[in-house]
């Protein structure tokens, strides 16, 4: 329980723990939604994505080991500022964090908490600015752009920010537009169109990625994602930005495009355009390791361990067994471990993915998965506790039944 007897910007506080950083809130602070996106307030604080923050402090170390040296951050809609804080506290990976919000309150509470907990070797401030301009400070290793609703006002100053070989973070909470419900809006905010499937949290995903590629060629800039991921009502990406090359193909296309070999769309449907490319850098991925104190230390552990098979599977698109066993009229429903043995012993990669329990990624085309779960469907049931992560296929791919 948040305990009381505070004060901050000169009104009454509960000092909130989440991870291993003790923050200020004024009272009047909604701290009560456990999932989705909470309701709006002038100090904005969701709790629901305390996983997502501690991943986020994952991240930056990373980030900061792969680039040798602490990361210049720019939080450019820091609201409570609590993702910008655990990563001042909760890792040695942060040289500056500039905090920005146009809530007046939000900025003197975000001040208020820098002041009573950077660390004194780190430059830590926050300022009232608008995030459709670059601040002063810039380049930075790092922008965070976390909104509440759409990042699409502010990718474009997110990308003229940072420096070559910087990473844009973004989130996107408006799933029902990015995610098929409203059409026309994401046509208009995107210029996509949305699957309206069960692949549309993937496709809402892979919008915003293409969002942030065409926004960024525009600069002169490709995108290489580090990690991508849809969770909790809303998707997020870390995207590195490096210098664009003149032959470098774009991954921005719709869906299906010729030669698609991925899950099967129903006859006419389309998406797009969207990002066709990876999700995931799985050397990246590979090395994130847990914060000392997570907020949801079992949930971070299976989900980073989910995160690292799936990275090893990058393909376009994921398959859900029931969705797949409806399409095939099958009579049973093979155990997702079947598919999987299946699909290995057959030289092929699969692996589960983060997307949806009952879901599993492979490089396999659709005519040789559909053979593997016909055969996984004739195939004795894997002996209790039967490990079902994936990966490497064995050496040679089989080409026939």
């Amino acid at each position: 329980m948040p305990a009381t007897g505070y004060e901050i910007a000169g009104e009454p506080a509960v000092l909130v723990r989440e991870g291993g950083t003790e923050f200020l809130l004024p009272e009047a602070t909604p701290r009560t939604s456990l999932r989705g996106p909470a309701r709006r307030a002038p100090v904005f604080y969701n709790p629901a994505m305390a996983l997502s923050r501690d991943l986020h402090v994952a991240v930056v170390q990373r980030l900061s080991q792969v680039m040798g040296r602490p990361l210049e951050i720019w939080d450019a809609l820091a609201a409570s500022g609590i993702r910008g804080l655990r990563a001042l506290k909760e890792t040695g990976g942060v040289a500056s964090l500039l905090a920005t919000d146009l809530q007046p309150h939000a900025v003197e509470v975000l001040r208020s908490n820098l002041q009573r907990s950077a660390p004194s070797h780190v430059r830590a401030t926050a300022v009232s600015a608008d995030a459709h301009e670059v601040p002063p400070g810039a380049p930075f290793d790092l922008v965070d752009l976390d909104p509440y609703g759409t990042p699409a006002p502010f990718i474009l100053t997110a990308v003229e920010a940072l420096r070559p070989g910087g990473v844009v973070a973004v989130t996107a909470t408006d799933m029902a537009v990015l995610a098929g419900a409203e059409r026309e809006a994401c046509q208009r905010r995107y210029g996509a169109r949305p699957l309206r499937n069960y692949l549309c949290r993937e496709a809402a995903l892979r919008i915003i990625l293409a969002e942030v590629s065409r926004t960024a060629a525009r600069r002169g800039r490709s995108v290489h994602p580090l990690l991508s991921y849809e969770r909790d009502h809303h998707v997020r990406a870390y995207l590195r930005l490096d210098a664009l090359r003149g032959d470098e193909p774009s991954p921005v296309r719709s869906v299906p495009f010729e030669g698609y070999l991925g899950p099967p769309l129903l006859h006419g449907v389309k998406g797009g355009p969207l990002w066709t490319g990876p999700l995931h850098d799985a050397t990246f991925v590979d090395g994130l390791r847990p914060p000392s104190e997570p907020a949801r230390p079992l949930e971070l552990a299976s989900w980073l361990e989910r995160l690292r098979e799936e990275s090893k599977v990058d393909a376009l698109f994921y398959y859900e067994s029931g969705e797949v066993g409806r399409l095939l009229h099958l009579t049973s429903q093979p155990p997702l471990e079947s598919i999987l043995a299946e699909l290995k012993e057959g030289g092929w990669k699969a692996a589960r993915t983060t997307m949806e329990p009952s879901g599993w990624r492979t490089d396999a085309p659709w005519p040789e998965v559909e053979r593997c779960i016909r055969r996984a469907e004739r195939r004795p049931p894997p002996p209790a506790g039967a490990a079902h992560g994936a990966t490497e296929a064995p050496a040679g791919r089989a080409t026939g039944a």
